[in-house]
């Protein structure tokens, strides 16, 4: 459970900094969870990736989280802060503004549960989204 001081220094913490570290970690349970399912081409795990870790995707995911009414208080201030984070460059590759800043509050939370020690806040939200995402991709 982390201390009053805790969550003070987290909510202090760059939201910039949060999403950068909460994009690599979603990117690494994806890919550990696509490796898992099999030896498939790397092209194809490529893909499959590609359509599971961008930010239209992760827009929907955290849609789905807001939607679902699962994050506290606490968790939901840290989405809004992802999401009025000045994105510079965003929605210059293959989603809207709207998308990159929802993926980045859902980047943003991801690394403020794991720097929060709440990692199994991740794994109960996160990691059943993905492993849905995964078998939709490799759904043989």
């Amino acid at each position: 459970m982390q201390s009053e001081a805790d969550d003070r220094h987290l909510r202090q913490r760059s939201v910039k900094t949060l999403a950068w570290l909460g994009d690599a970690e979603f990117e690494r349970e994806v890919r550990l969870r696509l490796a898992r399912r099999g030896d498939y081409s790397v092209d194809r795990l490529d893909k499959a990736r590609a359509r599971i870790v961008n930010a239209g995707a992760q827009a929907e995911l955290l849609a789905e989280l807001l939607a679902a009414g699962v994050l506290d208080e606490a968790e939901e201030a840290v989405v809004r802060r992802g999401r009025n984070t000045a994105l510079r460059g965003a929605g210059h590759r293959r989603g809207t503004v709207r998308e990159y800043r929802a993926a980045t509050a859902l980047e943003a939370l991801m690394a403020w549960w794991l720097l929060g020690g709440q990692r199994a806040r991740f794994e109960a939200l996160i990691i059943p989204a993905i492993e849905a995402r995964v078998d939709a991709q490799l759904g043989d």
